[in-house]
This record gives structure tokens, sequence and C-alpha cells, in this order.
């Protein structure tokens, strides 16, 4: 009967073994030039950037520059458009791998926000190139702001 008990508690203490520390981190996982690997926010030697800009009337850009030999991801983004009645959209994401992305958003005299965060992050269509992010011009606008996040590998 100690035995069986013996063998039970080593089967157990095996399977807890294998199983991770932090089972909610189980999906926090990074595409990378190795392929999927953990991580705690970016993949292990990725460089985080950002491309911010703001404007009034006229189109904004805001761009995550590519750096020679490594390619550059986008995780998120958000624009943000006050004091207009007329579309600061389409917004446009270019640089994407496969194709652009296009968002629509209105301005308003209260304000509006688009934001999308994307995981896994989306990856430039190639190395060494950069991920704009465009509003279309808004004559009425009084501020828009285009805040976007990422990192090059």
């Amino acid at each position: 009967m100690k035995a069986i008990g013996l063998v039970i508690l080593t089967v157990l203490a095996f399977l807890a073994a294998c199983l991770p520390a932090d089972a909610q981190n189980v999906n926090n996982n990074c595409y990378g030039s190795t392929g999927w690997a953990p991580c705690n926010g970016w993949p292990s030697g990725a460089t985080f950037i950002t491309g911010n800009a703001t404007g009034t009337t006229g189109a904004v850009v805001g761009t995550l520059t590519a750096v020679a030999g490594k390619t550059t991801y986008i995780c998120g983004f958000d624009v943000s458009a006050i004091g207009g009645t007329a579309a600061v959209g389409p917004v446009t994401i270019a640089g994407t791998i496969t194709a652009s992305l296009t968002y629509q958003l209105a301005s308003s005299t209260s304000g509006n926000t688009l934001g999308r965060t994307f995981t896994p992050c989306i990856p430039a269509s190639a190395p060494n190139t950069n991920i704009t992010i465009t509003t279309t011009a808004d004559a009425s606008a009084s501020g828009v702001a285009v805040n976007s996040y990422g990192y090059n590998q």
C-alpha cells in the first residue's frame, strides 16, 4: 500500500513540475525572427519603439521607424481627434505584411478616440520597412494625435 502511495506522489510531483509556474501567462508569447517564444512584453533582443505625431487640420502621420536588417512590428495604436465635425478617417496603417489596415474615425467637438491592440503584433511587409499610421485631413479639427507602439527585431 505504501508503494502505491509513493508511486502516486511521484506521479503528482512530476505533473506539478511540468505545469507553468504562472498559469495565467501560458499564452504570453511573442513572435520574432526565431519564431514564437515566451516573453514578458517584448521578445528577447527586441527594441521598443513608438511612432507619435500631433496636428490640427492636416493629415497626421505617426511612423514606427525601421532599422536596417530588422523587421518592424506594430503592437498597438490610438488616434484621437477633438474639435472637428468631419471625419479623421480613414485611418490607414501602411507597411504591414500582406496589406494595409484601414479604420474609420469621426471627429467631434467633445472628441473621439480609436484604439487597437494587436496580439500577436503585426510585422512589416519586409525588413527595413516603416509602418505608418495616417489620418485624413479634418479642416475643422482643433487637435489630432496619433500614438503607436511596437518593436524592431
